[in-house]
């Protein structure tokens, strides 16, 4: 049994719409051609945000300044961006059947923003021991750093984590650091890789009797 489990955030414990924010942005600015938004909205300018370079007000200013947008507010801007979440209310679940003694560490890509739009919907960082978050460490996955902060914070080995990531290349970056990794972009692939690493309660098998 591993003692410590490393998950990612979007599309494991929660879904997220992208189209939301480019219709949202698209309708506020009258733009009927969404493409270049989109392109600066989810490129490198989103990086930097991730990467906590960026201010959500900077990085508005620069999505505008890249696409030629008039400016918009930021109360138009804020929720367009922030408010793209719904929970995944059986993955969710299962954090709270992992065998006690577990360190869950939230492993994430994220901005300050998104962030918030996530704890609106889900109280994510109650269901978890800790959180290494992109934007307040300065590094994103696939960086090893992120995934040894991470362990760091478990306050264990590659050799005693497990990592859950809907991403198959980012499971394979957690692999080359010695860390076991499994695909989690469904509850059921999240049940069987926990299943698998020994981090959810055994069930009697059917048919088999519990001890009077």
């Amino acid at each position: 049994m591993k003692k410590a489990l490393l998950i990612d955030l979007g599309n494991v414990l929660v879904r997220f719409d992208h189209e939301l924010t480019v219709r949202r942005v698209a309708d506020a600015a009258k733009l009927s051609d969404v493409g270049e938004l989109r392109s600066a909205l989810f490129g490198p300018l989103e990086r930097e945000f991730d990467l906590g370079r960026l201010e959500a007000k900077d990085f508005f200013r620069a999505v505008e300044r890249s696409v030629g947008l008039p400016r918009l507010a930021d109360d138009v801007w804020i929720p367009a961006w922030r408010d793209i979440f719904d929970p995944i209310p059986e993955a969710l679940a299962l954090l709270g059947q992992v065998v006690p003694g577990t360190r869950i560490v939230l492993v994430s890509n994220t901005n300050s923003l998104h962030w918030e739009g996530v704890l609106a919907v889900a109280p994510i960082d109650r269901l978890v021991e800790a959180t290494a978050l992109s934007f307040e460490l300065g590094a994103v996955k696939p960086d090893p750093r992120i995934f040894r902060h991470a362990l760091g914070l478990a306050g264990v080995t590659p050799a005693d984590a497990a990592f859950a990531d809907d991403r198959p290349s980012l499971d394979a970056a957690a692999l080359e650091l010695g860390i076991d990794a499994f695909e989690a972009g469904s509850v059921a692939g999240l049940t069987a890789g926990l299943t698998r690493h020994g981090l959810l309660p055994e069930r009697p098998s059917p048919g088999k009797l519990s001890p009077s």
